[in-house]
């Protein structure tokens, strides 16, 4: 393969951020078959993700956004487990509840009674709820997303059929308009299938995260939405959503 082309195919994917293989493959004047080596290499590199058709630029913004599940859980343990221990406080005993792929919904196992019947789309959240006891645990089906370990395109059909009373979701950020994004497209097609089929949703959001805004915006409409958050005071643009802050000196 040209080493030529290939950088200028960076490039102009760059420009574009997201685009159509039919964008490249007019550009560059490609056979569809000598396209997909270029675009499998990329992948490879890290350069590019290809969801439903489309290219994606993984520009150095997402790459921090979407840490490797592991090490995130290691991230900011502290704030994470305070905001978990508040959002924990919405759940009765034996409530079916959804919980997200997130590395702070990962810290809600510590404090939710193990009754609880849970379905995830997390690997990592799924293993530590077997490991703490929890009794009825379910995860749901599709493509291991390697990079968070959480499951993506997932069986809508089946997911279409289930409602859930609460469904506590992780966000990349929430941005002055009070929009939920997240960086990966499959991941917040779920996200907002998971909402229309929600009684209650909780946002666990650090507050580091305000004021920031991924790729995907996977805002639900006409649904009770609380944001459980480590700030201390009010987000200035708050209006659409309950906020539950972190309590002075705690």
């Amino acid at each position: 393969m040209s080493a030529i082309i290939k950088n200028k195919m960076i490039e102009f994917i760059k420009t574009k951020n997201i685009l159509k293989t039919k964008d490249l493959q007019n550009e560059f004047n490609l056979t569809i078959s000598t396209l997909r080596r270029y675009l499998i290499q990329l992948e490879n590199e890290g350069l590019i993700e290809r969801l439903f058709g489309e290219i994606i630029y993984k520009n150095e913004q997402n790459k921090i956004i979407d840490e490797i599940a592991n090490e995130n859980i290691l991230l900011d343990v502290n704030a994470k487990k305070s905001i978990a221990k508040t959002a924990s406080k919405f759940v009765h005993k034996n409530t079916p509840i959804f919980l997200d792929s997130g590395s702070t919904c990962f810290y809600l196992l510590d404090y939710l009674n193990r009754d609880n019947l849970i379905y995830t789309n997390s690997i990592f959240n799924a293993s530590e709820a077997i490991k703490k006891g929890f009794k009825n645990v379910h995860i749901l089906g599709g493509k291991i997303k390697d990079r968070t370990q959480a499951i993506v395109n997932l069986d809508y059909d089946f997911l279409s059929k289930m409602y859930f009373s609460i469904s506590f979701l992780g966000v990349n950020g929430i941005d002055e308009k009070e929009r939920l994004t997240t960086p990966e497209e499959s991941e917040g097609a779920t996200k907002k299938l998971i909402c229309e089929h929600s009684d209650l949703i909780i946002v666990l959001c650090e507050q580091k995260k305000f004021y920031k805004k991924a790729l995907y915006d996977f805002t639900p409409t006409n649904k009770k939405i609380v944001v459980v958050t480590n700030a201390v005071s009010m987000p200035e643009f708050a209006k659409n959503y309950t906020y539950v802050l972190k309590k002075e000196g705690n």
